[in-house]
């Protein structure tokens, strides 16, 4: 990797921790931004949300789970 890669990405990294620190939007060039914005809305069938998660009562063992 060339010298000047790395110092764009010193650079990205640093405008985004300035953000961060600041309490201010990231760019958008910030890789979680874009992650979040690529997953929003996907959850497979596998994976639920807490909210949906169901919660046995407690002392509840397999035999008297329904």
């Amino acid at each position: 990797m060339s010298s000047s890669g790395i110092t764009d990405k010193t650079i990205k990294a640093g405008e985004i921790a300035r953000a961060e620190i600041a309490g201010k939007e990231t760019p958008a060039s910030d890789p979680r931004k874009k992650a979040d914005a690529e997953n929003q809305g996907h959850l497979s069938g596998d994976q639920s949300t807490i909210k949906e998660t169901p919660v046995a009562p407690v002392g509840a063992t397999p035999q008297t789970a329904v």
